[in-house]
C-alpha cells in the first residue's frame, strides 16, 4: 500500500476507471478500517448491495474505487507520519476540527474532501497546526 503515495493523479484515476479488485477491497475496507460494506458504501456514494454482491475476481464500481484509492493514500501517508497502521486508522476515524468536526474517512466521500485531508496530513508532516 505504501506504493500508492507514488502513484500520480493520473495513474490513480486510471486505475480507479478500472476498478479496485473485490479482493483488494476486501482486504483493506473491511481488514484494515474494519467498515461493512454498508458504512463504506455510504462513505463511497454507492450502494451496500452492489459491492456485497461483487464476486472476488470482479471489480468494484469506478466511484468506489476513487473513495478506496483516496483512502489507501491518505492511510499510507498517515501510517509514515503517524510511525504505525493502528495510529493511522485512528486519526482517519476520528473527527477533525480542521475538517469542521468530521472525520477525514467521512471528507474522502468527495474529491475535494480528499484533497484536504491529504494537504493537512501535508501540514502535520511539516509541523504546521493543523
Amino acid at each position: 500500500m505504501n506504493e500508492m503515495l507514488a502513484y500520480t493523479p493520473l495513474k490513480c484515476r486510471a486505475l480507479a476507471l478500472r476498478g479496485v479488485p473485490k479482493n483488494d477491497y476486501n482486504n483493506f475496507v473491511h481488514i484494515v478500517f474494519n467498515f461493512s460494506d454498508k458504512e463504506f458504501a455510504i462513505i463511497a456514494g454507492t450502494s451496500a448491495r452492489t459491492l456485497s454482491r461483487l464476486k472476488p475476481s470482479q471489480n468494484i464500481p469506478p466511484q468506489a474505487a476513487e473513495v478506496t484509492i483516496s483512502l489507501m493514500r491518505a492511510h499510507s501517508k498517515a501510517t509514515q507520519i503517524f510511525g504505525s497502521e493502528e495510529k493511522s486508522v485512528k486519526w482517519l476515524k476520528s473527527p477533525n476540527r480542521a475538517l469542521g468536526g468530521i472525520s477525514p474517512v467521512q471528507a474522502m466521500s468527495s474529491r475535494f474532501g480528499a484533497e484536504e485531508v491529504m494537504d493537512i496530513l501535508g501540514r502535520i508532516e511539516w509541523g504546521v497546526y493543523s
